[in-house]
């Protein structure tokens, strides 16, 4: 058996990049029955890495659902690598073409069940008239950050820019 530290090493190369994103996960070994409860740290077209002290041994088939912005979506998944007391690599097996859309809408931070885009304009546009110029972009940008990253939902951005204007 080889040591952990060299499974771990070839099952690190990804054939795609990664992007921060936390979301509520669980996750279900197949035949064994074991259930965990954790969050994703990132995503990619491919997989996901799940914070978890508890993570499953490599090449462990699961099912796994993943839950943002009220859409819960299942997927077949293989752990690609495990780190003991930190997480677990996943790699997505057979993408229908419904998850691969929600996992591009996922990356680049447009929920298929978002709310409209007009609303978040509508908050940055009104917060312009009153903070001050520099303390105004900021803020903009860093709400635009968080949310990206699934910290903040678009709603709560978008109430945070309106309170910037009080």
């Amino acid at each position: 058996m080889q040591p952990e530290s060299v499974v771990t090493e070839s099952a690190e190369r990804r054939d795609s990049v990664r992007h921060a994103f936390i979301c509520p996960a669980e996750l279900v070994e197949i035949g064994g029955g074991v259930r965990i409860t954790a969050r994703t740290a990132d995503l990619s077209s491919n997989g996901c890495y799940i914070d978890t002290l508890n993570p499953l041994p490599a090449g462990t088939r699961l099912r796994l659902w993943l839950t943002k912005d009220e859409r819960r979506v299942e997927f077949s998944a293989r752990v690609a690598s495990s780190h003991a007391g930190f997480g677990m690599g996943l790699l997505f097996e057979q993408l229908s073409p419904e998850q691969k859309v929600t996992l591009e809408s996922w990356i680049v931070g447009k929920s298929v069940t978002a709310e409209p885009k007009d609303v978040f304009r509508e908050a940055i546009a009104a917060s312009s008239e009153a903070a001050p110029q520099p303390n105004r972009l900021f803020a903009t940008r860093l709400l635009k950050i968080l949310e990206r990253k699934g910290i903040v939902t678009r709603s709560e951005a978008a109430e945070l820019l309106r309170d910037l204007n009080s």
